[in-house]
């Protein structure tokens, strides 16, 4: 469920084409979001429980790896690049040395700047995702990080500065980082660009629909991600069935569809998904619900945040 923030956050970046970060990377800190976001640079994933000042209440000081705090819209790309859950490393970081780069995006509950374990075949698995909209890079402790991938999705609807400026640095093929020098680790090709830029755009370059069918907005068909279309007789253009309210599922191969629940959030049995009404359920993505708890005196509905066991 998407929670309301109090406050919108906003922090002012690109004032100069580089600023300063403040991480321990001193000068590949990201010069375009403040260290990359990544908040995994060496020693940092102790200190991101306690160490944060930069994201808004509820969020300050606070750390996720859950896919709940990603956009919907770039969960089902990453699930499609073949990136599961288990390779989430962050979604959501308060740590000083990210400088508030992944932070919830104004006024949602989502971060669009995520950190994911690289596998055991790096450039192959970011290779993937920047096909499917992410503008991702390999960070690597000659960088001053850990070995991860950095990845920024293109198509969010709402997005901070320093993220828009990290994608500005993408499509130049550099790696949004303070140096903004050209990407070496995993060298930027042209095809992956065009690739993020037709996501961000609204639509998959060169992609028909099939008649008929139902797609996701950017799924094949060119539109908003959160609401459904249904593709027109010349598999090209489409015309909106809905706008989701828990965001919108690519199914490959099948009709995608409206979630019926957003993914990691909590819903009683009855709210949002199938169940018992005294019990507490996890929305899963591609899957039915997994019961967390057996709530004693009863589930609490709670409109615009997490249900919870009374």
């Amino acid at each position: 469920m998407i929670a309301k923030l109090s406050a919108a956050f906003a922090l002012a970046l690109f004032t100069v084409p580089f600023f300063t970060g403040c991480s321990s990377a001193t000068d590949d800190d990201s010069a375009v979001t403040g260290d990359d976001g990544d908040g995994v640079a060496e020693g940092a994933e102790e200190a991101l429980g306690s160490g944060g000042r930069y994201c808004p209440a509820p969020y300050t000081g606070g750390f996720s790896s859950s896919a709940k705090y990603m956009y919907s819209g770039a969960h089902a790309a990453m699930e499609a690049a073949g990136v599961t859950d288990s390779s989430l490393i962050q979604t959501f970081g308060d740590a000083k040395a990210s400088v508030g780069t992944h932070c919830p995006e104004p006024g949602v509950r989502y971060s669009d700047a995520t950190d994911i374990n690289p596998g055991a075949h790096a450039c192959s698995r970011v290779h993937e995702l920047r096909m499917h909209g992410f503008a991702a890079w390999y960070r690597v402790p000659a960088e001053g990080f850990g070995y991860h991938i950095h990845a920024v999705y293109s198509g969010a609807p709402v997005m901070k500065s320093s993220l828009k400026n990290q994608l500005a640095s993408f499509y130049q093929k550099r790696n949004g980082l303070r140096s903004n020098t050209i990407e070496r680790y995993c060298p930027i090709t042209s095809s992956e660009v065009a690739a993020v830029k037709a996501v961000a755009s609204g639509h998959a370059s060169g992609e028909s629909c099939s008649p008929g069918g139902f797609y996701c907005g950017g799924d094949k068909v060119k539109g908003d991600p959160r609401s459904l279309y249904k593709c027109d007789s010349d598999g090209h253009g489409a015309s909106k069935v809905e706008v989701c309210a828990r965001g919108c599922a690519v199914h490959p191969g099948q009709d995608d569809a409206c979630r019926p629940c957003v993914p990691g959030g909590e819903y009683c049995g009855g709210d949002h998904v199938s169940g018992n009404s005294n019990n507490l359920y996890r929305c899963n993505a591609n899957s039915g619900p997994t019961l967390i708890e057996s709530c004693k005196r009863g589930c609490s509905v709670n409109a615009g945040t997490d249900d919870d066991c009374k």
